[in-house]
Parts: C-alpha cells; structure tokens; sequence
C-alpha cells in the first residue's frame, strides 16, 4: 500500500497532508532548513527580531544579511566547521553579548538591539578571530 502526500502552498506556508496527519510549515522554517537568509521583514517594523544566519565555517563567518537598520536581531549562528566554534557581538549599547559554545553541526540564537553604529561579529574562542573570523557591519539610523 502507498502513502499518498497532499501539499498545498500558500504565500505564508505549506500544508503537507500525509497518511491522515497535516503539517504547517512556515516559509521561514523551510527557508531555515533549506540553508537560505533571512526572511523577516525591517528591523523596526515590530517588536519580532529579524533572523539573520551567521554561518561560522573554519575560519570564516558569512552573514545573511548584508545592510542593517536600528532594531532588533536574533543571529542564528551555524556551526558548519569541523571544530567548536562561538559568536560574539561588541559595538554601541552591547555589553558584549555571546553565544555559548557550539559544537561542530549544531546551532545557537544570539538576540540583541542593534543601534546606529559600527560592530564587530566574530568567534570569541581563542585565535579563531585573528584566523579571519571577523566581520565588521554598519547600522544606519
């Protein structure tokens, strides 16, 4: 006997009717999953944060996101590498907010409020900033 899946798709989800059981699965949660950027809308739109994935590799650290406004952001850091990695953000109005360690394959959120300004995003665990994982990002007013 084969099992039959019904998907239906709508601009916010798709419905995945399968062996008399539905799913709802939001475009972020596929997007999320699929490895692509962020999908929220501004910054300061609302009092949700913007999603922006930090894919930490060995060495480096790739955003989501290229530009960023004042508000709020969750950075969802991916370790990809082959060692533990971590994610540290210093700037204006932080007090050096941090990731736990994340072990090779797993992933960890780091919220904060972005003010206008200049930041640094990096690896906190030793060495690994000075191996290149460093970005520096701008937010506009």
């Amino acid at each position: 006997m084969s099992e039959e899946a019904t998907t239906f798709t709508r601009s916010d989800a798709t419905i995945l009717h399968r062996a008399g059981r539905t799913f709802v699965l939001s475009l972020s949660a596929l997007a999320l999953a699929a490895g692509v950027g962020a999908v929220t809308g501004p910054a300061g739109a609302s009092s949700k944060a913007s999603m922006v994935i930090a894919k930490e590799t060995d060495f480096h650290i790739a955003l989501s996101k290229k530009s960023f406004s004042a508000g709020k952001y969750t950075f969802v850091a991916l370790n990809k590498g082959h060692v533990t990695h971590s994610l540290e953000i210093t700037g204006p109005g932080l007090s050096s907010p941090r990731t736990k360690n994340i072990a090779p394959g797993q992933r960890t959120d780091l919220t904060v409020k972005l003010k206008r300004g200049r930041y640094d995003v990096f690896c906190p665990v030793p060495g690994h900033k000075a191996l290149g994982m460093n970005l520096n990002i701008t937010v506009a007013g």
